[in-house]
């Protein structure tokens, strides 16, 4: 409602309640003249190609008593329409109502008169999406996303985020106010939304979160990830301190041979493996982080990591079995030799969460 008109219909009720003894009614001689406006909304917001919104208005007169007076409705600029709905019939014709529809993203508004009165709706046209270009609208798991800005939507490099369904959160790789880069997380169907949009016909710009056309289909590291011969790589960090992250798949195959632990160590037979080439000299950290499930009544979760030698299988646990301790994340740190080596993610519980986050860190 329009608080001025709030205002007025607060102070003309007082009024009748003072006088309410009375014998005579000190308003009876005033008659049906127009003494004010009413719009049902002082501001709409709406999808720029979604749907119209409304709006309804009357002029009353001094004992707030809607009057057959008429009202018109008109837009202040070309961002957006405005027609009388035709299918809105009141008995008696008290009120008006108006169709808009905004048609650019960008604020607009809508001048209602009647009466002798004038009052100004402000209207927002926003988008109903993300309409920026992205690297693929079905990225595989653990895959970088790149997403672009656009002339009139821009990001907040403060407040970007992106969410794919089951509140995943993809982790973000680089912003600036033109380019997103985030990996991609393993996650089930449903909606993908990007906040931290900045819309730039806005003065401030309006920060808003909308859905973003993307999701995630497939897995990058499958099929080769079950096997040593087979496994994809991890290039490793080149400077001291610095880190490099990984979205990985939780183990789903049986491939029992090729875990070092396995159903006869209490595991599901299940690890995934990931070949890394060191240097010899350099000392590397390796964590791996999930989101825990509760399994069964201690509620635990568990997942090993360990490296392993060039030989595979019968050369894991080089690293000193420092991430086998059934926390969450696990993390071992050691300087493995110059060559071929393999990281292997082993699951011990289920059900666990889809997306395993792997981070290795550069120490010396």
């Amino acid at each position: 409602m329009n608080r001025r008109i709030f205002g007025a219909l607060g102070v003309i009720g007082a009024i009748t309640l003072a006088f309410g003894s009375c014998k005579n009614d000190p308003l009876s001689n005033l008659g049906p003249q127009p003494a004010s406006l009413v719009v049902d909304f002082n501001h709409l917001q709406l999808i720029v190609g979604g749907a119209s919104g409304h709006l309804t208005a009357s002029v009353l007169d001094a004992r707030a008593t809607p009057t057959e007076t008429p009202v018109t409705f008109t837009a202040c600029d070309n961002n957006l329409t405005v027609v009388k709905d035709t299918s809105y019939h009141p008995v008696p014709v008290t009120s008006t109502r108006a169709v808009v529809t905004s048609t650019v993203t960008a604020p607009s508004c809508v001048v209602v008169k009647g009466g002798g009165f004038t009052d100004t709706v402000t209207v927002f046209g926003l988008p109903g999406s993300f309409t920026g270009q992205v690297s693929s609208a079905t990225p595989k798991g653990g895959d970088t996303l790149t997403i672009a800005s656009t002339p009139l939507l821009k990001f907040n490099p403060d407040s970007v985020a992106v969410t794919f369904p089951g509140g995943t959160a993809a982790i973000v790789v680089s912003v600036t106010a033109d380019t997103v880069k985030v990996l991609v997380p393993f996650a089930a169907s449903g909606a993908t939304t990007i906040n931290g949009v900045l819309v730039t016909t806005y003065t401030p710009p309006i920060l808003l979160k909308l859905p973003l056309p993307v999701a995630q289909t497939g897995d990058r590291w499958a099929p080769g990830d079950t096997g040593y011969a087979s496994a994809p790589t991890f290039p490793l960090p080149t400077a001291t301190g610095n880190s490099v992250m990984y979205i990985t798949q939780v183990p789903l195959v049986s491939n029992d041979a090729n875990c070092a632990e396995g159903i006869a160590g209490g595991a599901t037979g299940k690890c995934t493996i990931f070949t890394y080439n060191a240097n010899g000299t350099d000392s590397l950290q390796f964590t791996v982080n999930w989101t825990p499930a509760t399994v069964g009544a201690t509620g635990a979760s568990d997942i090993d990591i360990y490296s392993c030698g060039s030989a595979g299988v019968a050369a894991c646990f080089e690293d000193g079995g420092g991430g086998a301790t059934a926390k969450t994340p696990e993390s071992f740190t050691f300087k493995p030799s110059a060559g071929v080596h393999y990281l292997v993610i082993e699951q011990f519980t289920t059900p666990e969460d889809p997306s395993v986050y792997v981070t290795i860190t550069k120490r010396n």
